[in-house]
């Protein structure tokens, strides 16, 4: 595996033609904007909802309801981004396959975020015309700090994520390049990750509470805690435990927080919660 906080690949003139603008959708276009990486011109959007659509249009994309009628205006070099849900898939295939007809449809890279949904599914329903990258960002996209896989899928080349790795590196400063065998794993820790972190601020925020802060103060200490950590593991380029032991004094309060949770197997408990969710994530690719 590498990794790719950015790139420097050259603003181009193809488009994407982004099949469902829900919240990760707009947050990936957003990101582009702001770091220059497109232009508003560049996005063309398909969204059944009227507020979606109506959300695109204030950042000057042009969005329809249908997916037909702008996948056939695209040009030679034009890319889709899929960011249905997954059981959507059918659905997206059946109008990009209405414009297909009976001609043979040049190929085209398709970039899909769908979760649980391998290329070999993707390209299966599309046609051999897709040329499918892989990616899976997180819920961190929505301020600029997703980190995301991406993998060459089926179809796909040496070189057809150019366009994909420029895109998610304007919404994170991580673009993980990854076998697509690895893509369970990957959404176990980093898809799924923010959700662990969340459940560690409820629990934090609880225990405030019920030691006598109120709602407001706790959830205001919890985070600037989480995020200070954050950016103290990103500063100082320690492991983890090292971390953990500087700030746990014997004797301490903290070594009495921390010997309570090695009791409970706290630290298996986590690690069984993600290879849960990798199970998860190779059951829902068999379906």
């Amino acid at each position: 595996m590498t990794n790719a906080a950015g790139t420097d690949r050259p603003l181009g003139t193809e488009r994407v033609l982004l099949v469902g603008a829900g919240a990760m959708g707009r947050a990936i276009v957003e990101g582009t904007l702001a770091a220059g990486v497109m232009r508003a011109e560049q996005w063309l959007a398909a969204e059944p909802d009227a507020e979606r659509r109506h959300a695109m249009r204030t950042l000057g994309v042009r969005c329809e309801t249908e997916v037909r009628t702008l996948f056939g205006e695209l040009r030679e070099d034009d890319q889709v981004l899929l960011a249905v849900k997954p059981q959507s898939l059918g659905e997206v295939a059946v109008q990009l396959g209405q414009r297909e007809g009976g001609r043979a449809e040049r190929s085209r890279i398709v970039i899909s975020i769908l979760a649980g949904t391998p290329t070999t599914r993707i390209r299966a329903a599309l046609g051999e015309w897709a040329r499918v990258i892989r990616a899976m960002p997180n819920l961190g996209a929505s301020v600029g700090r997703s980190t995301t896989a991406l993998a060459i899928g089926a179809g796909a080349r040496a070189g057809d994520e150019g366009l994909a790795a420029c895109i998610f590196g304007a919404v994170g400063r991580l673009v993980e390049r990854v076998d697509e065998s690895m893509m369970d794993a990957f959404t176990a820790i980093a898809g799924s990750g923010p959700a662990y972190v969340f459940l560690l601020a409820e629990a934090m925020e609880a225990a405030a509470r019920e030691q006598g802060f109120d709602r407001e103060a706790a959830a205001r200490i919890v985070r600037e805690v989480i995020g200070g950590s954050a950016a103290l593991m990103d500063a100082a380029k320690k492991d983890p435990a090292e971390l953990r032991a500087s700030v746990t004094s014997k004797g301490g309060t903290t070594e009495a927080a921390v010997r309570v949770l090695e009791n409970a197997k706290a630290k298996d408990l986590l690690i069984r919660a993600m290879h849960a969710a990798r199970e998860r994530g190779v059951e829902l690719s068999r379906m």
